[in-house]
């Protein structure tokens, strides 16, 4: 019992991370630029029953192996605001280096205008992060200039890229070094959405729940049928 026990409890837990995945995914409905993720599951080393038929063989349940991220384009929203620009292809992000240095990717192409010490104008994310054009440099912002060189950059394997956080992305040694796109076909004055859809998430988080309430019963099941023993003895 102890067996059945351990894997429904494995089960349990595996679930139960998925879950947060989803509901991580359901919050940012409304982000714009968001990927969302989805929960990869792995079963757990499965050991031979002892005295059966060979081959046969128990298993210990399942574990959260990975998550996937979705890098399918959400819709667009036009803004009218001149520092919004939003993305067309799936494999092209925005460049943007925080006050550490680092650079890091988004497909969030919510800027704004920045001033300066010196009284000059950058065009920034909304946590201070400068916006780089193609060449890698902060972008100037010059007087009654409403178009500015967004950098675009794109990767060998977006699939290797790592979330960092606030809806950004960093590079890998498994995505290789971002690539400038020369002529990438960005529209200024529109926001790409979430790619999250609520009905896809609701059927995630639906599955979820059932296969949690099922091991989280079978745990139960176990507990009572060992405490039923322990009191024969």
């Amino acid at each position: 019992m102890n067996t059945s026990f351990y894997t429904a409890a494995a089960g349990v837990i595996s679930q139960q991370r998925g879950l947060e995945v989803t509901a991580n995914n359901v919050a940012n409905l409304s982000t714009d630029g968001y990927k969302p993720d989805r929960a990869v599951f792995a079963d757990l080393v499965a050991t031979n029953v002892r005295n059966s038929a060979p081959g046969l063989k128990t298993g210990h349940g399942d574990a959260l192996w990975k998550t996937d991220t979705v890098f399918s384009s959400g819709g667009l929203r036009q803004t009218g605001r001149m520092q919004d620009y939003a993305l067309v292809s799936d494999n092209a992000f925005f460049a943007v280096k925080d006050a550490d240095g680092a650079v890091r990717y988004t497909r969030n192409g919510s800027f704004r205008l920045s001033e300066q010490g010196d009284g000059s104008f950058l065009l920034c994310d909304s946590n201070g992060g400068k916006v780089l054009d193609g060449g890698g440099n902060p972008i100037v912002v010059k007087d009654g200039e409403e178009k500015q060189n967004v950098g675009v950059f794109s990767f060998r394997n977006r699939d290797g890229l790592r979330k960092a956080g606030g809806n950004d992305f960093d590079a890998t040694d498994v995505s290789g070094p971002a690539v400038p796109v020369r002529n990438a076909e960005v529209k200024q004055g529109y926001l790409e959405g979430s790619s999250a859809g609520l009905a896809d998430e609701i059927a995630d988080m639906m599955a979820a729940q059932r296969a949690f309430e099922f091991n989280a019963k079978m745990v139960n099941i176990s507990d009572e049928v060992v405490q039923t023993l322990n009191s024969l003895r």
